[in-house]
């Protein structure tokens, strides 16, 4: 059912895993792998693909929702000057 799918990862979730998979690949690219920094990034990539699932298409992600309207100028001046 529809009620029991998966929360897509938020935006901050997607840019750790990215973040995490480039600097596992740039360490791969200059034969980095026997070091304790290589094997620290493919643990925190577990991680975080476990945070994010195996069925993760990849795109979706949580978007925001910043319903907060503005708040208008003459509270704002009233709060600057202690009223």
């Amino acid at each position: 059912p529809i009620c029991r799918a998966r929360i897509p990862p938020s935006k901050e979730m997607v840019a750790t895993l990215l973040m995490l998979r480039f600097r596992k690949q740039r360490l791969e690219d200059s034969n980095d792998t026997s070091s304790e920094h290589y094997h620290t990034i493919c643990y925190f990539l577990k991680e975080a693909e476990e945070q994010v699932g195996a069925d993760w298409d990849g795109v979706t992600v949580l978007e925001e929702e910043n319903d907060k309207p503005p708040m208008p100028d003459y509270i704002r001046r009233a709060i600057k000057k202690g009223d």
